[in-house]
């Protein structure tokens, strides 16, 4: 059965999911990158991966990982040239699952080289992608529809990859279904001078890319006459970036500040929960503590009663208090005589 203490998550995976690098790509281009995953969930294992291409991306090509099976949904887009042939369909999303055989999978698996991701391990997740000249469009709606993976966030044109992180029971893939209340949603985007950190539900990962010579007017629907990418349902055309280096060094910049604000308020995060931690065992040492006083008052209370009966009981009934005392209806004595003999008496003769 699969266990989850959202509890414990802040600090067992609120890490977050990257595309590294995520600048530097240039638009018509050819970009490599991996996604990281730091690390699965606190006594679950990541095992499986499921990421949504932006509309504009025309190929994406998974590096092979051992032990893991991926998957490459497409859809239509627009029709471009490829090495002499005709390509009209495009990557929609890929899936890297945790190789999971035997009668009972997904719930077991049989296999020995299950790759679920531990708590204390890092994975990336390498591919090659292919970029177009179209971002932020569906161009192969009729009419052409405004997708919301493309936004203009920090002063850079950005698209974003949506993940899901499903983790399961160690050695079973019990929680890849698609419904799983346990996914981890990486889908939160920006856009102006928003803070990636605070994207709901959790920051989504990202690239920044530019406008490059490599899009010419004829790649586009309508001749705008002008090189550069388009943006937009309406097309709207990017000026090609002039300074290469300084483009390419903004968004460094821009990515290693975002990420490293992300970092400390996760630190922050984690301190927090820490001290609220703390201050809940000082606060069970406390009542603890205090059970143990009021268990104490209340048995010092009840000798101190016993003490008060056992007097008074004494006092106004010494006979009876002697019988009960040496567990006798008919306390039996023994009286010494001047000759050294004893003879029993009743009590009552006293």
């Amino acid at each position: 059965m699969k266990l989850l203490a959202f509890s414990t998550f802040l600090s067992a995976a609120s890490a977050h999911v990257t595309l590294n690098p995520n600048y530097g790509a240039g638009a018509g281009n050819y970009f490599k990158t991996s996604l990281k995953i730091p690390h699965g969930t606190h006594g679950l294992e990541t095992t499986k991966v499921k990421v949504s291409v932006p509309y504009g991306v025309l190929s994406a090509v998974p590096e092979a990982l051992h032990g893991w099976d991926i998957t490459v949904n497409t859809r239509p887009i627009p029709g471009y040239m490829s090495h002499g042939n005709l390509v009209n369909t495009g990557p929609a999303e890929i899936i890297w699952e945790a190789t999971c055989t035997g009668s009972g999978a997904p719930n077991t698996c049989d296999n020995d080289d299950h790759a679920g991701l531990h708590n204390s391990h890092l994975l990336e997740l390498e591919m090659q992608v292919k970029l177009g000249c179209d971002f932020g469009a569906d161009k192969v709606a009729t009419p052409v529809v405004a997708t919301d993976d493309a936004t203009v966030w920090l002063e850079q044109h950005t698209i974003w990859w949506r993940t899901e992180q499903h983790v399961s029971t160690p050695g079973t893939n019990d929680g890849n279904a698609d419904d799983d209340a346990n996914v981890l949603s990486w889908s939160g985007e920006r856009e102006g001078t928003e803070n990636w950190g605070a994207a709901q539900p959790k920051p989504a990962p990202y690239i920044f890319i530019y406008s490059d010579d490599k899009c010419t007017p004829a790649d586009s629907v309508g001749d705008t006459g002008q090189n550069g990418m388009r943006w937009g349902v309406n097309s709207e055309v990017i000026p090609v970036a002039e300074n290469m280096d300084a483009v390419k060094s903004k968004a460094e910049v821009l990515s290693m500040i975002e990420e490293q604000q992300l970092d400390q308020t996760e630190a922050m995060g984690v301190k927090f929960a820490e001290a609220a931690k703390e201050t809940s065992d000082a606060k069970s040492e406390a009542e603890n503590a205090a059970m143990v006083a009021i268990v104490g008052a209340a048995i010092s209370a009840l000798l101190l009663l016993s003490v008060f009966l056992t007097v008074s009981c004494r006092v106004a009934n010494p006979t009876g208090f002697r019988k009960v005392l040496l567990s006798d209806t008919s306390a039996y004595v023994v009286r010494t005589d001047a000759g050294g003999y004893g003879k029993g008496i009743q009590d009552d003769a006293l």
